[in-house]
């Protein structure tokens, strides 16, 4: 999402609010602001998109990328060299 810098943070805390959202993230570059959502089905993201953030006036534009399958959730920890 792109989001006015002055609004960035109060955008990035009220998306985090929302139960669909799993993760919420302040960025540099033409996304400022990225999240990812758990939703059903696509009607389920249609109306999360439109009733949930499409509220969020501070959002300049959006961009979705639905997930069709995923490969693997969580990564090995790597600690740094000692």
């Amino acid at each position: 999402m792109s989001v006015r810098p002055s609004q960035l943070a109060d955008a990035a805390t009220r998306m985090a609010e929302h139960p669909e959202v799993s993760f919420a993230s302040m960025t540099t570059g033409p996304s400022s602001l990225v999240a990812a959502v758990n939703c059903r089905d696509a009607e389920d993201l249609c109306r999360c998109l439109t009733e949930r953030v499409a509220v969020l006036d501070t959002i300049d534009s959006i961009e979705t990328a639905p997930v069709i399958r995923t490969l693997k959730r969580a990564g090995a920890l790597v600690l740094p060299p000692r």
